[in-house]
């Protein structure tokens, strides 16, 4: 028996958070889930992307105050990782890359405020 007190995690409802699809959370590796969201700028750009709109790279870009051609690494850390897909809008030529935060790894706390549940970690992103 030890001294250290237990530690217990309160479920998802008592932390007013509406979960993501349960299949979302094994679809990602949690250590590299952890470094990719880790850094300061590829949280701004989940946080951008959790709004639920796809993006393009230059809009991304200047949303959190970046050179138009800095993003492309930590979109393909995030791309890596699994969390992050691109998509691409009817008429356009396959050159444009266009992110989006999965709908499987969105979801929104009691107060309508954007998570990610990315199974290792739910980002708040609003």
């Amino acid at each position: 028996m030890t001294d250290e007190p237990a530690v217990s995690t309160p479920p998802a409802a008592a932390l007013n958070l509406v979960a993501a699809a349960p299949e979302a959370t094994a679809l990602l590796d949690p250590s590299t889930v952890l470094v990719a969201v880790a850094d300061p700028v590829r949280y701004a750009i989940l946080r951008e992307l959790a709004r639920g709109t796809p993006l393009p790279v230059k809009e991304l870009a200047r949303r959190v105050g970046r050179a138009p051609d800095a993003p492309s690494k930590h979109l393909r850390v995030l791309r890596d990782a699994r969390i992050l897909s691109i998509v691409r809008s009817a008429g356009e030529d396959g050159r444009k890359q266009i992110h989006e935060l999965p709908a499987l790894f969105r979801s929104r706390d009691a107060a309508g405020k954007p998570l990610a549940d990315l199974g290792a970690v739910v980002l708040r992103l609003g």
